[in-house]
């Protein structure tokens, strides 16, 4: 992750919590500048928690209990072809590997005095280590990262070194396919 080694993400742990998505905290602040990502966790978070399709978790400011940004995890499994296993010297007779997905990702605009995001990715990837300590394998973060409000959007998840997925890729038109390798 991109500022592991920076010293920033133990400065925001000393302020931060991540606390389970519930309807206690006040979403209705939320603004990250995108309105189907305010809206879906105003409109969404909840329903999707409760019928097992995500689960959402907020990042608080301790002091403001502000939420500064929120990140949708599910399970997944994605494709990679003959050259993308070669690449990471992974043997196996099948191109369906298993992933944790991350289905949304925002930070509110009111809180960029660090980089939150990449905070919430390292954080995402703890998760994931979480369930390979828990006997779950899971080789990869996973993410398809929106492009519809911002073409930019996959550089910031490259620069936190994830890859772009090429196995079939489909001609999307909102979003790019990206991975990131947790044995690597």
């Amino acid at each position: 992750m991109k500022y592991l080694s920076t010293g920033e993400y133990e400065e925001i742990l000393d302020h931060v919590s991540i606390e389970p998505f519930n309807k206690e905290f006040d979403v209705n602040s939320f603004d990250c500048g995108i309105s189907d990502y305010n809206d879906f966790l105003k409109h969404d978070a909840n329903y999707y928690q409760e019928k097992g399709i995500s689960s959402v978790h907020l990042l608080i400011h301790n002091d403001s209990k502000d939420i500064i940004g929120y990140f949708a995890l599910l399970t997944d499994a994605f494709l990679l072809d003959k050259e993308e296993k070669g690449e990471i010297e992974l043997e196996i007779p099948f191109s369906s590997v298993p992933a944790l997905k991350i289905g949304k990702l925002a930070v509110s605009k009111n809180h960029q005095e660090y980089h939150y995001g990449s905070f919430i990715l390292f954080m995402c990837l703890g998760y994931a280590e979480a369930l390979h300590e828990k006997g779950i394998a899971c080789r990869f973060l996973t993410v398809d990262a929106d492009i519809e409000f911002n073409e930019e959007t996959p550089r910031f998840y490259e620069s936190n070194g994830f890859d772009r997925n090429l196995h079939r890729q489909q001609k999307r038109k909102k979003s790019v396919s990206l991975r990131y390798d947790i044995y690597n």
